[in-house]
């Protein structure tokens, strides 16, 4: 039986079947290998694995056999890219490094996992998974900044974030926001051309591209940002987007302007490729009229709720945003069975939930969700990544689903680590604030 799939690993006689994790951390160079006990809401370490550098991305191969790979980000120099195995036990150990030439930020291993993309700043690069399943020869590279412009563009992690100057009617003489590519999705729309989304904040656009059969990418078209009622578009700041498993709809939250927009796929290739359909904040409408948007909080992450046997298409998107000084959110909202939100009504219990999360959140906040076994009304597990030192890096939530009569808010932490008092064993890294994590 697949470890990865079932949790059967047990922590103790009574902690019962865990749930396992693979975390990075934003302040440590390590990898962080946990166990998440339901029955006990509880996290415990498993294994620190050293690693290169903070700021460590994960994206994993598909489940299946004694033996998962995991691929990761850093922001450590000069810039590289790392896989992993997860051997059973489970037990991490590295596989093999390639040397990039710009710091990435973003990692993932589509269909049919042939192919490794990632994206970060100026450039996406594509490598293929090699016989040990690793990386293997790199195949292509993206440019986002002009052929001018490449030999003195800035390829660190500080291409990542850029000062920029506001108009005097904004609170503050200016503020940190990202420029550059922060993502890569894959739609596959049945029938249909296969498609690459590149978002880049700096743009305000997605990139748009094809997939080709040797895993290259041929470029389409730029999708800019939709025209705002409160008309800050060009400040959007695009930085993640997932596609619903129907291959025809995408999901994009913005850092800048912390919206969750949603648009439909053409997935013949014909342009436009994206339609914009509809908005929703990332923060409760209370809180949006009170605030600076830009300057008091960045956009984040998103998650699709996992599909089963039981509920095939996505009831719910989860979305984060970070406070710059107030605790950043977690939202909900419901799909229909099209990936559309399910009716207009923002404010309404059985269309959106709001978690207000325990601190801003720092550079992270980024979500990551499996389902509940047996449970009929949707309900799921999600991590939270938190750098915000001292507190925990890695915080479990759990959702009810929408159809729960059991009193109370529906999403909620339960469990958190590692706790103020943890000591690290002899010769192993203490976790500085979490930077992405990832249910195994």
């Amino acid at each position: 039986m697949d470890i990865f799939q079932q949790p059967l690993e047990v922590v103790n006689r009574t902690a019962g079947p865990v749930h396992h994790l693979l975390s990075g951390s934003f302040r440590s160079i390590s990898l962080f290998l946990l166990a998440f006990s339901p029955l006990q809401r509880s996290i415990e370490l498993v294994q620190t694995i050293p690693a290169f550098g903070p700021h460590q991305y994960i994206a994993l191969s598909p489940s299946g056999g004694d033996t998962r790979y995991a691929f990761t980000t850093t922001w450590a120099q000069p810039p590289k890219l790392h896989s992993w195995a997860i051997d059973q036990g489970p037990h991490v150990r590295l596989v093999n490094s390639v040397e990039i030439t710009a710091t990435s930020s973003y990692i993932t291993v589509p269909p049919p996992f042939s192919h490794i993309y990632s994206a970060g700043g100026p450039t996406a690069q594509v490598h293929t998974v090699d016989s040990h399943r690793g990386f293997g020869p790199h195949l292509q590279e993206i440019y986002f900044v002009a052929e001018e412009e490449w030999e003195t563009a800035d390829k660190t992690r500080k291409a990542l974030v850029i000062s920029l100057l506001l108009d005097r009617k904004r609170k503050t003489d200016g503020c940190n926001q990202r420029y550059g590519s922060h993502g890569i999705e894959f739609a596959f729309p049945i029938g249909s051309i296969p498609l690459a989304f590149i978002p880049v904040l700096g743009r305000s656009t997605i990139e748009i591209y094809r997939l080709e059969d040797g895993g290259k990418l041929r470029f389409i078209e730029s999708s800019s940002s939709p025209q705002r009622a409160d008309g800050i578009s060009k400040e959007d700041g695009p930085r993640h987007v997932k596609i619903h498993p129907n291959g025809r709809v995408l999901y994009c939250v913005t850092e800048h302007s912390n919206y969750l927009d949603v648009y439909t796929i053409n997935g013949e290739g014909e342009t436009p490729i994206l339609t914009y359909v509809a908005s929703r904040s990332l923060l409760p409408p209370y809180v949006r009229e009170e605030v600076d948007v830009i300057h008091d909080y960045r956009g984040d992450t998103l998650i699709l709720a996992p599909s089963t046997a039981g509920q095939p298409a996505p009831q719910s998107i989860f979305v984060s945003t970070r406070g710059t000084t107030a605790c950043g959110w977690v939202s909900v909202f419901r799909l229909d069975d099209q990936g559309m939100f399910a009716g207009d009504i923002e404010n309404n219990p059985y269309l959106v939930e709001r978690y207000e999360a325990l601190t801003g959140g720092g550079k992270a906040h980024a979500l990551d969700i499996i389902p509940k076994q047996d449970d009929a009304d949707g309900g799921c597990w999600l991590v939270l990544t938190d750098d915000s030192p001292p507190h925990p890096g890695v915080r479990v939530l759990e959702w009810d689903g929408w159809l729960w009569r059991g009193g109370g808010t529906r999403l909620r932490e339960v469990a958190s680590w590692p706790p103020t008092s943890y000591k690290p064993s002899d010769g192993d890294e203490r976790m500085e604030g979490g930077s992405h994590a990832v249910w195994l």
